[in-house]
């Protein structure tokens, strides 16, 4: 009696054939997956835009008059989400007095032309000065600022106009906020009611301040948001944490989830630069902190430390107009920025969060120029854009070796800030920082006011870069103009390089598999006996 091989023809040979025919799809699958990650047919993570920005040359938005020396700076911008060419920016002004202004673009922010939004300033204000603004989503832009009044410019009450007309007419001022209110932010939460919630925050003197700094704490950050317009406002809510005595300079942001997230500096023992006192740059730390708000505003969370090692650079010139650290949220994304010292030279520092403001990770330098090289980097500002792209900028000195002579430098993150750009110079000339107003004070001595923040606007293909500037300005001067250029990023966009990677691996593993299931094999079709 003999047996014979199965040749595949039998039961067993069709569980072999499955597997076979399991095997070879698996590796076709493996193959065109592969194939598909490495030419961002399927995309996976922040697509890289493929080349460098492109900045577009400068557009003045302020008229200079040399002979009025006016200080120009803090601009803000913003863009209306009903049509995305008409943009706004807000400054306010430092010489020859206290004021704010407004201008406004129709073409993107090629070209600006100023506007006035108080004709009159309401009872018991002489100036306007620290303006914020926001749209609405129908369109409605908000402009907000603090009123002043006697010869120490104390704040008399913070006010609020609107217009649905694109800037042409304003309603008249009316009051959110009492006196004594200092550093007010404002951010509205389109997704909230008809007209979106208003977020406001700002430091509360619960004292008359003295001349150049604040009085015996706590002087605490507070809250309050408006779901009317700003008719009426929620009863303010403390930010800052009770233990916090020295807090300053807040900062607010919105997730789009409506997530409100608040930013600060704790000065801790730092009571020279809080009161105005003389002495030298403080020698210790001081604390950034942010707590959040996933209630709309009514309840805030305890403070997470961002950083506790802050080294200061310098002095602070002003606490009332002191610039905040940076933060921009995008989902669970939160970022913040700010001015440090820690690395032997002034650096613009990053933190970045994924847990809503949690938890922190590691520092980064916004800055890409050499570690200590005696080149000062100050006053970042961040912006997300809706496609999720961290956009920065910041004043920078490298290009000057006397560090005196500062240029604007972007840079952007499509990773969620764990991974920065190259830095590019957005300015076409340097300015001077030694051109502004000067104040009286042991901390203002040899300082020139450059205001509290720069402007930044980002959209899913470029930014608008807004800075202050004294190219034009006289030496020995008040003069500061306010310009905007538009940043250009690539178009073309390819996948980031570690899913190429992995496209690679796996396309790889895929054509391996491929060639040895394929290759031919020789079969014998004859009968071979086998020994009973």
């Amino acid at each position: 009696m003999s047996e014979r091989i199965d040749n595949g023809t039998g039961r067993g040979g069709i569980g072999v054939g499955r597997r076979a025919t399991a095997a070879l799809f698996a590796a076709v699958v493996a193959a065109l997956l592969g194939a598909s990650l490495l030419f961002g047919i399927l995309p996976l993570g922040h697509p890289e835009p493929i080349g460098s920005p492109q900045v577009e040359p400068p557009a003045p938005v302020t008229a200079m008059d040399q002979g009025l020396g006016l200080a120009n700076n803090s601009p803000l911008l913003a863009t209306d989400p009903t049509r995305s060419q008409f943009l706004v920016l807000a400054n306010r002004l430092d010489a020859p007095d206290f004021s704010c202004a407004l201008h406004v673009s129709g073409d993107g922010g090629n070209s600006w032309i100023p506007v006035q939004p108080v004709l009159e300033l309401p009872p018991g204000a002489e100036k306007c000065y620290a303006p914020e603004i926001a749209f609405d989503a129908n369109g409605t832009l908000y402009y907000l600022f603090v009123g002043l009044a006697g010869t120490g410019n104390e704040p008399v009450g913070v006010f609020l106009t609107t217009s649905t007309d694109e800037a042409r007419t304003f309603s008249s001022p009316r009051q959110v906020l009492g006196a004594r209110n200092f550093g007010v932010r404002m951010a509205i939460d389109p997704t909230v009611g008809d007209l979106g919630r208003i977020h406001l925050v700002w430091l509360a003197a619960l004292s008359d301040p003295p001349l150049g700094g604040f009085g015996p704490p706590p002087n605490p950050i507070m809250a309050a948001h408006s779901d009317d317009g700003g008719n009426t406002f929620s009863e303010p809510v403390q930010v800052s944490d009770p233990g916090r005595e020295r807090v300053v300079a807040p900062t607010l942001a919105l997730a789009p989830d409506g997530t409100v997230h608040v930013g600060y500096y704790d000065l801790g023992n730092d009571v020279r630069d809080y009161h105005g006192l003389e002495g030298p740059v403080w020698e210790g730390t001081w604390s950034m902190i942010a707590s959040s708000s996933s209630d709309g505003g009514a309840r805030f969370s305890q403070g997470a430390v961002v950083d506790d090692s802050i080294v200061p650079h310098e002095r602070v010139m002003l606490i009332f107009t002191m610039p905040p650290p940076a933060l921009a949220a995008d989902g669970e994304r939160l970022c913040a920025a700010w001015t440090d010292a820690s690395l032997g030279d002034p650096d613009a520092l990053l933190r970045c969060s994924s847990d809503g403001g949690r938890t922190w990770g590691e520092r980064r330098r916004l800055n890409d120029d050499g570690v200590g090289t005696g080149s000062s980097q100050y006053m970042p500002r961040l912006s997300m854009s809706p496609d999720g792209r961290l956009d920065t900028i910041f004043f920078d000195r490298r290009n000057d070796p006397q560090n005196s002579n500062y240029d604007i430098f972007y840079s952007y993150s499509t990773d969620g800030g764990e991974h920065f750009a190259g830095n590019v110079r957005v300015t076409p000339r340097s300015s001077s920082s030694r051109i502004g107003q000067q104040y009286v004070g042991p901390a203002a001595e040899g300082k020139y006011e450059f205001g509290a923040r720069l402007g930044l606007l980002s959209s899913p293909d470029a930014a608008v870069v807004g800075w202050t500037d004294t190219s034009n300005s006289r030496a020995n001067s008040t003069g500061q103009d306010v310009f905007t250029a538009k940043v250009s990023l690539p178009s073309s966009r390819e996948q980031p390089m570690w899913a190429r990677l992995l496209g690679i691996v796996v396309l790889t593993v895929g054509l391996i598999a491929l060639s040895t299931l394929v290759r031919p094999r020789r079969r014998s079709t004859s009968k071979v006996p086998v020994p009973a």
